[in-house]
């Protein structure tokens, strides 16, 4: 075979990856099946279509919205059979940001059995977690990835266990725009600015004019 001919179908080969290559990319931003940053009706869309029931969907002071969900609509990495899972979507600004499972255990040897395995997992995928904290009944371990965070919750108390995904961005947004609020530093648009400011039918140098102060 000719170099020239090598080399088209080298050229072939990494085209027809590159569709691959992008989807295992895209799929790291759907940990559990949901896409971050699709809205409520999509997810629900999602959740419809697997067969999953909703146990809640609230509205925080917050603005940020909660849908919890009966099961997983993705296989998961440990060993599960049994124990009672549920999937949490959190939105803020239409936006999905959060995705979460939660592990209700049925004692202190099965929430333990799920965190061993789930912490030496991640490990393996992500490395040694960045930050690891406990306070009373709490406990999180967390692992950062490119527009990710992870963390592993566990309680104690009530032998729950909560992996939680956080997309960065939307987050980062979010505080972001509470720190506004909290300063009185929103920005507004500029025909919302002018009603504000009573200036709205004034023209050029009316305040000069009429010797408004």
């Amino acid at each position: 075979m000719s170099i020239l001919k090598k080399s088209c179908l080298l050229l072939i080969f990494m085209i027809l990856c590159l569709p691959i290559y992008s989807m295992a990319q895209k799929s790291d931003l759907s940990p559990l099946g949901f896409h971050f940053g699709i809205n409520k009706k999509e997810a629900i869309r999602l959740i419809d279509s697997n067969g999953k029931r909703i146990v809640e969907n609230e509205v925080d002071s917050k603005k940020i919205r909660t849908i919890l969900i009966q099961g997983v609509i993705v296989s998961l990495p440990v060993e599960v059979d049994g124990v009672d899972v549920m999937t949490g979507l959190e939105f803020y600004d239409k936006k999905l940001f959060s995705t979460s499972l939660i592990f209700a255990a049925a004692d202190e040897a099965e929430k333990t059995e799920l965190e061993d395995e789930f912490i030496d997992y991640f490990t393996q995928q992500y490395g040694e977690p960045v930050e690891r904290d406990s306070l009373m009944y709490f406990t999180t371990t967390t692992w950062h990835m490119p527009d990710i965070k992870l963390v592993l919750h566990t309680n104690e108390k009530n032998n729950t266990v909560k992996v939680e995904y956080t997309y960065k961005p939307v987050h980062q947004a979010r505080i972001e725009k509470e720190l506004d609020t909290k300063r009185g530093t929103i920005h507004k648009d500029p025909a919302t600015q002018m009603f504000l400011d009573a200036d709205y039918s004034k023209p050029t140098g009316y305040d000069e004019r009429y010797n408004i102060k």
